[in-house]
């Protein structure tokens, strides 16, 4: 693994909660992608093994172009049509996919967990005849964990308004935003669409609203 600090420390907006950014690229596997984010000496660990790249999304739009009767002549997808057809979440995003490895608390894992549609969950086990670094019936809810996902682009956007959520705890929170921003860097394209669904909807839908869209709409 070759490992490099970028020039400049990266800031975003969302969340108070990112300190800083660094990459780790594996020089034998060009799509790979290593984020970490730091906040107050923790560290969420996130890879992007797998993302869709533009063969995935040549045949996305043929998929598409199908549906209404035409056949896609194999030219590049341009980034307006891939933004259009994410915002429309119509059904051939759901052949877009992407592996994602993060290292989280187990109670934080237990929450992507409850994500069940268009995602399958990998988690280490925590049975003692499968790890020696603690025992199972005396272990903290905050013993780290490997957990891997495999999801699809739709099932991703949703995950990410329910997660980046001002009502989904905070440490959750840090982990979908460490997710986001791993996505962006290799996806682009999927920036608009990965915020929390007040933001997508234009209002809260929550049984108690942290206050969020409120603000959005009053410019504070």
């Amino acid at each position: 693994m070759i490992s490099y600090e970028p020039p400049e420390t990266k800031v975003v907006s969302i969340g108070d909660y990112i300190d800083g950014l660094g990459t780790v690229l594996d020089p034998d596997d060009g799509e790979m992608a290593t984020l970490m984010k730091t906040r107050k000496g923790a560290t969420v660990k996130v890879e992007v093994l797998r993302h869709p790249t533009e063969e995935d999304w040549r045949r996305c739009k043929l998929l598409a172009l199908n549906t209404i009767g035409k056949r896609h002549t194999g030219s590049e997808v341009t980034e307006d049509w891939k933004r259009k057809i994410l915002r429309s979440e119509h059904s051939p995003i759901r052949t877009l996919m992407f592996t994602i490895r993060m290292e989280v608390p187990y109670w934080v894992s237990v929450h992507f967990c409850r994500h069940k549609f268009g995602v399958e969950h990998y988690v280490t086990s925590q049975r003692n005849d499968r790890q020696s670094s603690y025992d199972r019936n005396t272990a903290p809810q905050d013993a780290t964990v490997t957990h891997i996902m495999d999801i699809n682009a739709q099932e991703l956007i949703q995950m990410a308004r329910m997660r980046l959520c001002g009502q989904a705890s905070k440490e959750t929170r840090e982990a979908m935003r460490a997710i986001c921003d791993a996505v962006i860097e290799t996806n682009p394209e999927f920036e608009p669409f990965l915020k929390p669904k007040c933001m997508a909807y234009g209002y809260c839908n929550e049984f108690r609203s942290c206050g969020l869209i409120d603000r959005i709409t009053n410019n504070e």
